[in-house]
């Protein structure tokens, strides 16, 4: 093989692979973020809210065919919270920050 071929077939494998990338990357991006506009099927269980309240501790607020619940979670496992209305959902962030400021209080 001369220099002339060894040359081109560097820049074929690396215009392939720099395709190949973008290809990739943009499949993530679908994955991660869905087609904006587009409307994605949804399943019966939805994470609405995740917040961390110690170093890998959540709570996180989920529906499950339209009721609300509270999930705490940890290393160790999950355990159910408790269940919110509606009107629950209204005050949710001020109960949420009540309940983060006593774990960490709680903790120290």
């Amino acid at each position: 093989m001369g220099m002339d071929t060894l040359e081109l077939i560097s820049k074929m494998t690396g215009a392939l692979a720099i395709i190949l990338g973008l290809v990739f990357l943009f499949a993530y991006v679908l994955r991660r973020f869905g087609l904006p506009g587009h409307a994605m099927k949804r399943g019966y269980i939805e994470v609405l809210e995740n917040k961390a309240i110690l170093p890998k501790r959540y709570i996180s607020l989920v529906r499950v065919a339209g009721n609300y619940f509270l999930i705490g979670s940890t290393e160790q496992g999950i355990t159910l919270l408790g269940s919110v209305d509606q009107e629950g959902l209204k005050g949710f962030d001020d109960v949420l920050a009540d309940t983060v400021g006593e774990a960490k209080g709680g903790n120290s």
